[in-house]
């Protein structure tokens, strides 16, 4: 089942009943680049989908030939001589960007095509980025007089490392897929369709305790930001919590079975 999101017409998101949803950017005239309706559908959808108990894993994608341009720059400048106006967009960008990191499993960015500031900048904000062959990334503010955000900033760098960071941020230049995987900015799909791979990648996290991949998540985002003292606590509680759930008695079964555990995630 596919729905559009909040009124949205170009953001979309694609339900089968199964533990795996897809949100699909398609907006090709622009690259899948988003205006201020779009980052709020998109952040929305995401804010909505982080709840759903039945799902194990969450896709975000673009249509075939873009995964997404980043902001639409002429719909932001058309914003810029009214300061409510454009604090408002600002906002909306920030609160999408928020709310891919806050979901609780694993998302994958299935990146096909262009992969260009706002989209990079979201990308990186998923557990995974898996790139097609014709896959680029891009990190253009210094291209445009602008100034990419400090725990963006950080997050490249702690993904990509120090010197590879400083290259895109001061260049400002497109990385191939090759080169974006060696840097260790994405996997590479080892075929054509990032979407695909993804799908395949996806796979692996269908037998996953839930409780499990939200402490280990919850865990490795704090460690990105520096704050691992500040959720310590918080891992604990789900530690104590798995060890009395239903899905913990599941795996010892299942492990003493030889078989494929059924986690419920209570």
């Amino acid at each position: 089942m596919s729905a559009a999101v909040d009124g949205c017409d170009y953001v979309r998101v694609d339900q089968d009943g199964g533990v795996v949803a897809t949100v699909v950017i398609d907006r090709p005239h622009k690259r899948n680049a988003l205006d201020r309706a779009g980052w709020h559908a998109l952040g929305a959808a995401l804010t909505r989908l982080a709840a759903d108990k039945t799902l194990r894993c969450l896709i975000v994608t673009g249509v075939p030939g873009a995964f997404c341009a980043g902001d639409d720059i002429p719909a932001f400048a058309a914003v810029q001589d009214d300061p409510a106006a454009r604090r408002d967009y600002w906002d909306t960008i920030m609160r999408c960007y928020a709310a891919i990191s806050a979901v609780p499993f694993p998302v994958i960015a299935a990146i096909d095509g262009p992969c260009i500031g706002g989209g990079c900048t979201l990308a990186l904000r998923a557990d995974f980025r898996v790139a097609g062959q014709g896959a680029s990334f891009a990190v253009p503010p210094a291209r445009l007089g602008l100034v990419y955000p400090a725990d963006s900033t950080a997050l490249l760098a702690h993904i990509v490392g120090d010197s590879f960071a400083r290259y895109m941020l001061y260049a400002g230049q497109k990385i191939d897929a090759a080169r974006a995987v060696a840097a260790g900015l994405a996997m590479g799909s080892g075929e054509s369709s990032g979407l695909g791979a993804a799908r395949e990648l996806a796979k692996d996290f269908a037998h996953s305790a839930p409780l499990s991949v939200r402490a280990s998540k919850l865990a490795l985002n704090a460690v990105a930001n520096g704050t691992l003292d500040l959720v310590r606590s918080e891992v604990e509680q789900l530690s104590h919590q798995a060890e009395q759930s239903a899905d913990r008695r599941e795996g010892t079964a299942a492990f003493k079975a030889k078989r494929l555990p059924k986690f419920s995630g209570n």
